[in-house]
């Protein structure tokens, strides 16, 4: 018996699909169309944030399902414990799992208006897009950030038929975040790790330094900055740099929490993408979040 068939025989199905959906990150997707829909609208209608994030969800895991299929071949070379390479999900399952979770996610959205449909159609070429060709691709991060961005416009034109400049600003800067993020996780599968990304994801403390209005949003600022400065002591001390692009991806979370801060949203809000944030955190600890 093969080390991949042993893997497989140990590993219990739940777990080798949580696994297959890298679903530790799950809870940053939910705090990005909690944001989205703030950004535009701080009265946002409960039930319509809570559909579209779950829409987000199952284009998010749909993304995760589709990338090991997409690497399936590398993954019997490099990293056979894989579920897919080590035979605890079949191909066949997957494909079909992803061919549902969008279906269901796009009928979510078409529920509520054209604009945000045809955003999430955009959304789910470029998750297929990059999962096509991210190996290799050297524009792959920039792929990946405006996946990221697309969350807040979906979110945004299910509120409101209009996208507010504070939208786009903040898209903006989790774009130029993830694309520092995914240029670092590149280096955990044997890229050259250099320093610009830092300035990348170090970005969003002086934007939110300008904008954010009130003075208790400060505490949320110097969170953001204090977990910041440990995940790059983790990656540029203790050069441990899949757990530092864990903790960048649990960030987007606090990035989030600003953004909904920096237009006065909700406690409720801001509580929601906290509490994404230490689900993150606490989920990367039982699955791997890279």
């Amino acid at each position: 018996m093969s080390s991949a068939d042993a893997v497989a025989a140990r590993m219990p199905a739940w777990r080798a699909w949580l696994q297959l959906a890298r679903v530790s990150n799950t809870p940053t997707v939910v705090s990005n169309a909690v944001a989205g829909a703030v950004l535009v609208s701080t009265t946002a209608r409960t039930g319509t944030v809570v559909l579209v994030a779950v829409a987000m969800v199952l284009f998010y895991t749909a993304g995760m399902v589709l990338n090991d299929l997409a690497d399936a071949e590398i993954d019997r070379r490099e990293r056979p414990e894989r579920p897919i390479p080590s035979g605890a999900v079949s191909p066949a399952a997957a494909v079909a799992v992803v061919g549902c979770l969008i279906a269901a996610g796009l009928t979510l959205l078409a529920g509520e208006g054209l604009e945000p449909f045809l955003a999430g159609v955009g959304l789910v070429a470029l998750i297929v897009l990059y999962d096509a060709w991210h190996k290799g691709n050297p524009f792959s991060p920039v792929m990946m950030a405006g996946c990221r961005a697309l969350v807040y416009v979906v979110a945004g034109l299910a509120v409101a038929d209009s996208l507010p400049g504070e939208l786009w600003g903040a898209a903006a800067l989790l774009f130029v975040y993830v694309v520092g993020l995914t240029q670092v996780a590149k280096a955990e599968s044997g890229g050259i790790l250099s320093r610009w990304p830092v300035v990348a994801v170090l970005a969003p403390i002086v934007y939110w330094a300008i904008m954010l209005p009130s003075a208790w949003s400060v505490l949320l600022l110097a969170a953001f900055a204090g977990w910041l400065a440990w995940v790059l002591r983790l990656l540029f001390v203790r050069r441990m740099i899949g757990p530092a692009v864990g903790g960048l991806i649990a960030g987007i979370a606090l990035f989030d929490a600003l953004a909904v801060a920096s237009v006065e949203g909700s406690a409720a809000a801001v509580a929601v993408c906290l509490a994404a944030f230490v689900a993150t955190i606490a989920l990367q600890t039982k699955i791997a979040g890279t």
